[in-house]
């Protein structure tokens, strides 16, 4: 994967400090640069070159979360991924080409939490790690199995939200399923992806639809207006996608309770 370098001065540690992180890439330098980047922004990360490597040392170790380069040399991430979906449900960011909407779509398919594109910038992977780790209640080290995940530990003791991106299913806090249409599930992606991070419209346009946002473009917002009666207890005062005046919206989390 190929890497733009935008390095803060000082690291960073917040929400990742003590999380542990398999990094699965064919390229030594790559590897390289993001483990120094990640662990000194607190994360314990073990690297893998090939296919076999990685699934040996995800067999071997407790991860809190997968970053995976869909292209492993002669070997290919999806089945990397594949592989590892039959027993865990650890989180993935798979890392693919640019332009290739196929890559993304079957790699959610597979159980890929997130995905980021080629050149990958050092902050926004950091970025996507840290929203991805809350979600997942990751840190210090659990690889969850199926079937017993933190999520649902969770979920059984206190009544929220579900949402699973690799099944597309939405549920409110008493278990109900909320139907999507394609195009509401692939937006609730991206804004659950960049949780407290505002995203543009132009952003989401080029993410969802795979396509240039132009000023006259009023789908996205029509979708937005859509999900919120689904999702915000008064979607005449939104709080859970918020507009940002001049910016776009702003996922703040799924509400609680009913």
């Amino acid at each position: 994967m190929a890497i733009t370098a935008e390095h803060s001065g000082t690291a960073n540690t917040s929400g990742t400090h003590g999380a542990s992180l398999l990094l699965v890439d064919d390229d030594p330098e790559i590897r390289e640069e993001l483990t120094s980047y990640l662990s000194a922004n607190g994360m314990t990360v073990m690297e893998a070159g090939d296919a076999e490597t990685a699934l040996k040392i995800f067999s071997e170790h407790k991860f809190d979360l997968i970053v995976l380069d869909l292209l492993l040399g002669a070997d290919n991430g999806f089945d990397v991924l594949r592989e590892i979906r039959q027993t865990h449900t650890t989180p993935c960011i798979m890392v693919t080409g640019q332009g290739e909407p196929t890559d993304k779509v079957v790699g959610l398919e597979l159980g890929a939490d997130d995905y980021v594109v080629k050149p990958v910038n050092l902050r926004e992977l950091l970025a996507r790690i840290r929203a991805l780790l809350r979600r997942s209640g990751g840190s210090g080290g659990s690889s969850n199995r199926k079937g017993s995940t933190v999520s649902e530990e969770h979920n059984d003791a206190v009544a929220r939200w579900k949402f699973d991106p690799h099944r597309r299913r939405l549920s409110t806090p008493d278990g109900s399923l909320v139907p999507l249409t394609t195009a509401e599930c692939d937006l609730l992606i991206e804004l659950v992806a960049h949780e407290g991070d505002p995203q543009t419209r132009e952003e989401l346009c080029r993410r969802v639809f795979n396509r240039q946002w132009q000023p006259y473009d009023r789908s996205l917002d029509s979708i937005v207006v859509k999900l919120r009666r689904k999702l915000e207890p008064n979607p005449d005062h939104p709080m859970v996608i918020k507009t940002i005046r001049g910016k776009g919206y702003l996922f703040t989390g799924f509400p609680s309770g009913d």
